[in-house]
């Protein structure tokens, strides 16, 4: 009742400012529509009109589980529409950047919650955590493949540039380093860890540090970029080799090394949502350094 609530305060502010003809608009359609049908859902189990059963259960937990993933993509679209992203003909290249940039960021605070709330829980997993990276992995690299050309925009006839290869050839390396990580560890135990994950992480920050761009601070920050993936990669691999070898002996708690991965892995997804082109144009007009 609370988000539902909120939810008409916002539709009413927007309706008095004329703020309703834009992405970000309609997509809060899309965001009330899964809020009416939770709030209707649990007026009606309270109402005693709906019996509760495992599969409500699930249904209604899936749309609270859902909304948080939506309230996270419509903040992405507020920002880009308030700011005037994503408008000037590189639509792909915007999406790429901020769909593989807040894969990596989410996978860094999944990681993370599991370590601290559900660590000795994740031993019990049939599966190492390389085969859950390895999907993230694969399915950033699908989105890279088919958005980095421009794919949204573009004709069948444009001509690709050398940077589209690039950038795709990046996207098809992610997903291919992925389904490999999958094959690989889809038989392994929770202790039975593997580096390529890592191997891809380390090879992407290097080609996107030597990667030149027409502007001075995109180079600079496709080299963050970069460094932070190499910085990732490092660190996971040396986490699986103290690990696996048994030097570090397994606790209740993670050890401090162990958050390194995790934060690089979330510097590398921030730096990639600001390297986008239209992103650096915002901040080489606002004068920033």
């Amino acid at each position: 009742m609370t988000g539902a609530l909120f939810a008409f305060i916002g539709i009413l502010f927007g309706w008095v400012n004329g703020h309703l003809d834009n992405i970000y608009a309609r997509f809060g359609w899309f965001m009330l529509m899964l809020l009416v049908g939770q709030t209707a859902i649990s007026v009606c189990m309270d109402l005693g009109t709906l019996r509760r059963t495992r599969r409500i259960d699930m249904v209604y937990r899936g749309i609270g589980v859902a909304q948080f993933f939506f309230t996270y993509v419509a903040m992405v679209f507020g920002v880009t529409n308030y700011l005037g992203l994503c408008s000037r003909g590189h639509l792909g290249q915007c999406i790429s950047h901020f769909a593989r940039g807040s894969g990596l960021m989410m996978s860094s605070m999944l990681l993370l919650v599991g370590m601290r709330v559900c660590g000795p829980m994740m031993l019990n997993l049939r599966r190492p955590p390389e085969f859950y990276a390895s999907i993230v992995m694969m399915t950033v690299g699908l989105v890279g493949t088919f958005t980095e050309h421009n794919f949204f925009q573009s004709s069948a006839s444009a001509s690709w540039s050398h940077k589209d290869l690039q950038h795709t050839f990046i996207g098809v390396s992610w997903l291919a380093g992925g389904l490999l990580g999958v094959l690989m560890t889809w038989r392994n135990g929770p202790r039975d860890r593997t580096p390529i994950p890592s191997i891809i992480y380390i090879a992407t920050g290097i080609s996107m540090i030597i990667h030149q761009q027409d502007l001075k601070m995109a180079s600079h920050t496709h080299f963050l970029f970069g460094a932070a993936l190499v910085c990732l990669g490092i660190s996971s691999i040396c986490e699986i080799t103290l690990m696996a070898s048994g030097f570090v002996r397994e606790k209740g708690e993670p050890e401090s090394f162990q958050y390194l991965p995790v934060l690089f892995m979330c510097l590398s997804g921030i730096f990639l949502m600001g390297s986008n082109r239209d992103m650096i144009l915002f901040l080489i007009n606002s004068q920033i350094d």
